[in-house]
């Protein structure tokens, strides 16, 4: 049902091992989601209370854990602005950073 009203499902990979959700980022539910072409974007929990400072370590546990490749990050990441709550002109100007970015990102891996 959720991939067919492509529902995107908002993961805190960090926050849910934290609070004990899942006693390991392995087994987390959202892994085989992923797997089974379920869009899913990575966030941080409850910014304020946690002061968390972005979503890397979620992304570095999600990776390290899940056995991501580079193609999975990136689609996590293109899910975030996809599925982002802001108007369409913003979405693809953020797209277009976020592409330009991405192309730098590889260029350093690949080196």
């Amino acid at each position: 049902m959720v991939k067919d009203q492509n529902i995107c499902i908002e993961c805190c990979p960090v926050a849910d091992f934290v609070l004990g959700f899942v006693g390991d980022l392995r087994c987390h539910p959202v892994r085989g989601m992923i797997g089974q072409g379920v869009k899913v974007s990575l966030n941080p929990s409850n910014q304020g209370f946690w002061n968390a400072k972005g979503v890397t370590m979620d992304y570095v546990q999600a990776y390290l854990s899940w056995d991501l490749d580079l193609k999975d990050v990136k689609q996590l990441l293109l899910n975030s602005l996809e599925y982002a709550n802001t108007d369409d002109e913003h979405r693809e100007e953020m797209k277009v950073f976020f592409e330009v970015k991405w192309t730098r990102f590889l260029q350093q891996v690949r080196a």
